[in-house]
């Protein structure tokens, strides 16, 4: 069987920083089958430096499945995958971790199933560090975050929301930009990536949801799972969902909006020119004098509009409890 080596850079004198991201996987994998399997450790005979053995993903991650297949992924995938993501964001935050590092680039994929992976700055939400360092690719860093407040369940929703847009586009959030201070204001100042054509405007509302420049505004992992969930069953189980009402739209509605969608795929274009200065691995950043967060006016405006929605959600999510 095939397994993915992944080595602890400088850990021949392992410690707790080192044992961090062993004891978030360890801990996950206890309690739930959804992610990558941790079989366990071992160590480079010549570096003496630690290695963790997990399930090894045979399909590489989400980014490159996006760049290089966009065309021959459907809304039905798609709905699959962000299900799956949900998922595994959910039993995270369950059990009181974030990610705060989530992007397409640590996404992988094993047998068409996604999976969350690299949780090097995962850390149990009573055990935050008080450094004030940013860490991350920076389109998918949430706003507050940028701003030196602490790292909250809700940053890994607006990291999920990027995710969203990015599935949309076909293309790196902010491609064209370079990831850099005027990039963190313009964030700050509301500014997102672009959807792509055709983009249902249901999905729209929930990617602006979880992007929302106030953090306690987004909606929680349970949410997601649950909005995802009806989606998934709506699009995979048709029969059981064609007449049920849930967010507004019966199953049978959900179905014929993302088919309707994947007529426009064709016409999505997805060549583009990277700028040299736009980067999606992780890296430190240091930034200050940033703008309070707020909202663009197309945000705003998607927002307003789902008020009118905000109860019978807010309903759903009780009866589901």
């Amino acid at each position: 069987m095939k397994v993915a080596l992944k080595k602890l850079n400088g850990s021949q004198n392992i410690s707790a920083e080192y044992l961090s991201e062993l004891k978030v996987y360890w801990d996950i994998c206890l309690n739930y089958k959804t992610y990558l399997t941790f079989y366990g450790m071992t160590k480079d005979p010549e570096t003496k430096e630690f290695i963790i053995i997990m399930d090894f993903a045979n399909e590489g991650n989400l980014r490159n499945t996006v760049l290089h297949n966009f065309k021959n992924i459907s809304w039905k995938d798609k709905i699959n995958w962000l299900f799956d993501l949900a998922v595994d964001l959910k039993n995270m935050h369950k059990l009181g971790y974030f990610h705060k590092d989530l992007h397409s680039g640590n996404i992988l994929r094993k047998d068409s199933e996604l999976y969350i992976s690299d949780f090097g700055l995962s850390e149990p939400a009573n055990e935050q560090k008080l450094d004030n360092k940013i860490y991350g690719v920076l389109p998918y860093i949430a706003p507050e975050v940028l701003n030196k407040e602490p790292y909250t369940s809700s940053s890994d929703i607006y990291s999920f929301g990027i995710i969203m847009i990015e599935l949309s586009f076909g293309k790196p959030p902010f491609y064209n930009k370079k990831h850099n201070l005027n990039l963190a204001l313009a964030i700050c100042d509301g500014l997102r990536p672009e959807f792509g054509k055709g983009t249902p405007e249901i999905y729209k509302k929930l990617a602006y949801r979880c992007t929302n420049a106030n953090p306690i505004k987004r909606p929680t992992a349970d949410e997601l799972f649950n909005i995802t969930e009806f989606w998934y069953d709506s699009i995979y189980y048709f029969k059981q969902t064609r007449e049920e009402e849930n967010f507004g739209y019966t199953g049978k509605e959900i179905k014929t909006i993302f088919e309707e969608a994947d007529k426009e795929i064709p016409n999505i274009t997805t060549s583009y020119e990277k700028d040299p200065d736009a980067i999606y691995t992780s890296r430190e950043f240091i930034f200050s004098k940033l703008s309070r967060p707020v909202n663009s006016s197309i945000i705003s405006s998607y927002l307003q509009e789902e008020k009118v929605d905000e109860g019978i959600d807010l309903l759903f999510a009780m009866n589901l409890k």
